[in-house]
């Protein structure tokens, strides 16, 4: 008997076997039918028809009359689609409450702790204590930083460099602040460190070893930073930080590749 490859496909997703789902249809087709010309027209070998036919009979699938020889009948494919559909629907449903549980669960786990810093002098002793405890990177972005900390991160460069840290930096060249204007590219001459120079908005990102991310805001008059209005968000969240440092990395290399075009 030829076979509908969809309809064997379509029975076989339903929980049949490929000879569960052969014999199914040649016995819708021809039952009553016996075991014999079932293996004949299935082309399944008679040592393991009944095997088959027998699952079929515990799962519902067909029908057995015991008689001499057996005689096998299909139950209404109606009825079977029905209740596998409906006992399907009942394991999604089941599913996707417990999968659903475990989601919610891992995202309040992974759900970030964010500190809020007010305060100049708060935030600067927060943004030094940072970077002088990298271990791998320090990524800062943006045109915001105080004079004293201008200072202390001179040092902190210089230690890096020598303890193989990737210390990087993307600000502008002069950033003016309440406090008198800051030239970034003369203050760090004699540290050099690895920077680029590219005015951005005036909000630093502070990124260390992809783990903890510092964001500093500052209010501003006529363009001017007025430094002792500032507010922080310190987010020490590996998941936070390490997106932070892909849009660093994304920055970076955009301007190297401008570079060497040039």
């Amino acid at each position: 008997m030829m076979f509908d490859e969809k309809m064997l496909t379509s029975l076989q997703k339903l929980g049949l076997s490929n000879y569960g789902a052969r014999t199914y249809i040649v016995i819708t087709n021809l039952g009553p039918i016996n075991a014999t010309k079932i293996a004949i027209e299935t082309n399944i070998p008679r040592t393991k028809i009944y095997e088959v036919l027998n699952k079929l009979e515990e799962d519902g699938w067909i029908n057995v009359e015991r008689r001499r020889p057996k005689l096998f009948t299909a139950c209404d494919p109606r009825d079977i689609i029905y209740q596998r559909q409906s006992d399907l629907f009942t394991e999604i449903d089941s599913l996707s409450s417990e999968l659903s549980m475990m989601y919610d669960q891992q995202i309040k786990k992974e759900m970030p702790k964010v500190w809020l810093i007010h305060g100049k002098k708060s935030i600067e002793a927060k943004s030094l204590d940072m970077v002088s405890k990298a271990k791998k990177s320090v990524m800062m972005i943006g045109d915001l930083y105080f004079p004293e900390e201008v200072e202390s991160l001179k040092s902190i460069i210089l230690k890096a460099k020598k303890r193989f840290i990737n210390f990087r930096i993307i600000a502008g060249d002069v950033i003016k602040t309440s406090e008198g204007e800051i030239n970034l590219v003369k203050s760090f001459e004699d540290v050099q460190p690895d920077m680029i120079i590219s005015g951005k908005p005036p909000i630093k990102y502070v990124i260390v070893d992809e783990k903890e991310l510092l964001i500093i805001f500052p209010k501003i008059n006529e363009d001017i930073l007025d430094l002792d209005k500032v507010v922080a968000l310190w987010i020490p969240s590996p998941a936070v930080a390490s997106s932070m440092a892909d849009m660093f990395n994304m920055r970076w290399n955009e301007y190297i590749k401008m570079q060497s075009k040039t």
